[in-house]
């Protein structure tokens, strides 16, 4: 029982260590810094949005927002390169319960575009929710880039 529950614990781990992928029709990388939600009660000032951060100034910008109710910005690695990097961040409506999530998916290049594939999941109406106002929220981490970054929202 011992070696079954050391080798669960070192799968999970493992698991958790490396959060980086690669989107398969395209070389970009991308790492994702919080997936989780916000709990504000839309005091953060974020709607159902997508956001592109290119400067240091506007992520600056964007972590204060975050931290304005609950500093999420603990919980990830805050200092970025911006001539190397850029963030990419999807965010959800408020929501009354629980169950709900946003995920970036998957980055895909097409000719000058560069493809953000989003996915906003709700629970189905036989899910057991909290009841709790929440906001769900991505961030990712890309390779810097000049093409035109196109979100598609599924």
């Amino acid at each position: 029982m011992k070696k079954i529950l050391i080798l669960l614990t070192i799968i999970v781990t493992i698991s958790c260590i490396n959060n980086t992928v690669t989107s398969n029709n395209s070389q970009q990388q991308m790492t994702s810094l919080y997936e989780g939600n916000l709990y504000g009660d839309g005091v953060e000032g974020l709607q159902k949005e997508n956001i592109v951060i290119k400067s240091k100034k506007d992520w600056s910008t964007l972590l204060e927002k975050l931290d304005s109710e609950n500093k999420i910005s603990d919980q990830f690695n805050k200092n970025i390169d911006f001539s190397k990097k850029h963030v990419i961040i999807a965010v959800d409506d408020v929501r009354n319960t629980g169950g709900y999530s946003i995920k970036i998916n998957k980055i895909q290049e097409i000719k000058n575009n560069l493809n953000i594939y989003v996915t906003t999941m709700s629970p189905k109406p036989t899910d057991m929710v909290t009841t709790a106002i929440m906001q769900p929220i991505h961030i990712v981490l890309i390779n810097k880039t000049d093409k035109n970054i196109v979100f598609v929202e599924k």
